[in-house]
């Protein structure tokens, strides 16, 4: 099927938005098989944490994640099929998108998390997911060195807590204003908040400056979304790919420029 994506808009629809949705990119089919294997390891981590906890305990393999927020844990995405599936990490629309954004300069794979709100949560507070990525007061990047990609593995909805995002707002770089959001957004009109109600098989990409939050579930079961960071090669997101679980010789040759840090003999394997 030849490839029909308008990347222009596309670039232009994240650079002004600061998140870009591709509709229907991943097959539904891969989308379960994930799922099936995601949740055993999400309700471990669910029947093991009972308390909110700060740092991510267990073992990636059955299920390394913390309760962050009540009702909401993260857990680490190990590293082996079906999550390393390279039609998720190498999607050609993907690493055309970050090519064109990063104008085909070096990138890595730098994380694989998610983030799961299940019956009983509330909303997170308005937050980012990174400093404003400057050390000059009110100076705003253009780009930045690290995106995510990220997918739902059901549908989201208002009612299972999808994620609402302030579009526009990874160009704000007050840092008089910087932690002063959960006051002011929730006291003040912003009619441009939206939330990201997608359907299961479609996916986004994500500044991590931009100003969002998770949203209350009032379903009767967990919204599971798991995502992958890519990184600009020199910078350094703080988080780790444990490739100890997986074949390495069925890398191609792009997957291995990507994952070179993680493999043995890379700088963080």
């Amino acid at each position: 099927m030849s490839d029909t994506t308008d990347y222009d808009l596309k670039l232009a629809e994240f650079k002004i938005n600061g998140y870009v949705i591709f509709e229907n990119l991943i097959a539904e089919e891969m989308i379960d098989r994930i799922r099936d294997a995601f949740m055993p390891l999400l309700e471990h981590v669910r029947e093991r944490e009972s308390e909110i906890h700060p740092i991510a305990r267990g073992d990636v393999r059955t299920g390394l994640g913390r309760m962050p927020h009540l009702q909401r844990y993260t857990v680490t995405v190990p590293w082996v099929l079906p999550f390393a599936d390279p039609a998720l990490f190498e999607h050609p629309i993907i690493l055309e998108f970050l090519d064109r954004y990063w104008g085909r300069e070096s990138y890595e794979i730098a994380g694989y998390d998610s983030n799961n709100p299940y019956p009983g949560s509330d909303h997170q507070i308005w937050h980012r997911d990174t400093n404003l990525g400057t050390e000059v007061p009110h100076l705003s990047l253009n780009s930045f060195p690290v995106l995510a990609f990220k997918f739902p593995l059901v549908d989201t909805s208002e009612e299972n807590g999808s994620i609402e995002v302030l579009p526009g707002s990874q160009y704000i770089a007050d840092p008089d204003m910087e932690g002063q959001y959960k006051d002011i957004l929730l006291r003040g009109q912003f009619p441009s908040a939206h939330r990201l109600n997608l359907k299961k098989g479609s996916a986004y990409i994500q500044d991590p400056r931009i100003l969002h939050r998770g949203t209350p579930n009032r379903s009767s079961g967990p919204r599971p979304e798991v995502g992958i960071a890519y990184c600009k090669s020199w910078y350094t997101l703080g988080v780790k790919v444990d490739l100890s679980y997986m074949d390495c010789s069925t890398l191609s040759e792009r997957a291995e420029k990507m994952l070179w840090r993680w493999l043995p003999g890379g700088t963080g394997g």
